[in-house]
């Protein structure tokens, strides 16, 4: 159990990595491929290799009832979302973008609350409100250097947060999913079914397009990135939960904003670092907390796949899980 829960740790931290230098990827090959075209390259290149490794781990095979669920979260996850995030790169620079970003976990918090799967506390809507005030100081005096120059700073800020909304939305929405399905099934299902958005946008764009060195960066967001950056994510997010997971969103910014600085040379001003900072705290209080306080009296961690469908637990299921976990304690 504690193997287990240590390879699901270091493989949410790879993916965040991973996710995380994707931003100066996209940064590059965008400076040769519009923002259309490197997002339907981009899956035109993983939904191939990601139907491949499904077919050889178990098939393809869906029900009926599973083809819209699949296809609106497509369309949304991969369509909609991938290109707002290669837009916002694009348009203004990999800070501002990547803070921005990082409000999913907040959004979700508050998606939560008015569904009533996850109501809020006091300390988590002022995380919320902290969150929404550290984005306002990174898009209003944050602009560093390379923002001030971009091509369309608040509209690349603007696509940033349509992003992170986007993201919220999707992992609820793949949470059933991958619940009852293989997470490579869900995820390749889901790249075919973006494509049907991505392609022609990307055809009309290809006008615009050089094939030049930068153009390679395309590689990386397909590959690791996406094939088993998006996999495992999705595997994650079925046996945690979309709110769990999406707080390993909130050290995003500083790897990208850190990897910015030293690989593109981008200099970070003191409202971008307080900014970030103040919607990283706002971002980390919209979440602590929010799980049932029965989970936190049973001592749930990462290596205790359970789902909270209700949000309460009944006195005998508490019970269990604590005498569960003392059980493996004493047997580790």
């Amino acid at each position: 159990m504690v193997r287990r829960g240590f390879w699901q740790e270091a493989g949410l931290w790879l993916t965040i990595l991973i996710w995380s230098l994707n931003f100066l990827a996209v940064k590059i090959g965008v400076g040769d491929l519009p923002p259309t075209v490197f997002t339907a390259v981009r899956f035109l290149v993983a939904a191939p290799a990601l139907w491949l490794l499904a077919v050889r781990q178990g098939g393809m095979g869906i029900k009926r009832g599973d083809v819209l669920p699949l296809m609106l979260s497509g369309f949304i996850g991969i369509g909609a979302y991938q290109y707002l995030f290669t837009s916002s790169i694009a348009w203004t620079d990999v800070a501002s973008a990547a803070v921005l970003m990082t409000l999913s976990p907040a959004i979700a918090a508050v998606f939560g609350h008015l569904t009533g799967s996850d109501p809020l506390r006091t300390g988590n809507w002022l995380g919320v409100v902290l969150g929404t005030v550290g984005a306002a100081i990174v898009v209003l005096g944050g602009r560093t250097a390379n923002a001030a120059a971009a091509p369309a700073a608040l509209l690349g800020d603007a696509a940033a947060l349509g992003a992170a909304i986007l993201w919220s939305i999707y992992g609820i929405m793949s949470a059933p999913l991958v619940r009852r399905l293989p997470p490579l099934t869900v995820t390749a299902w889901q790249s075919i079914f973006g494509l049907a958005l991505l392609v022609p946008a990307g055809a009309i764009g290809l006008q615009h397009a050089v094939i030049g060195w930068r153009a390679l960066a395309v590689l990386y967001s397909a590959l690791p990135v996406t094939v088993f950056g998006l996999t495992f994510w999705q595997g994650a997010t079925g046996r945690l939960g979309p709110s769990r997971v999406l707080v390993y969103l909130n050290a995003e910014p500083v790897i990208a904003a850190l990897a910015a600085s030293w690989l593109l040379k981008a200099p970070l001003t003191l409202w971008v670092a307080v900014g970030g900072a103040l919607s990283l705290t706002g971002v980390y209080l919209a979440r602590v907390g929010s799980l049932p306080q029965e989970a936190r009296a049973a001592g749930e961690d990462l290596s205790t796949p359970v789902q909270w469908s209700s949000g309460r637990l009944t006195e005998q299921e508490v019970t269990c899980k604590i005498a569960a976990k003392d059980e493996r304690i004493s047997r580790d």
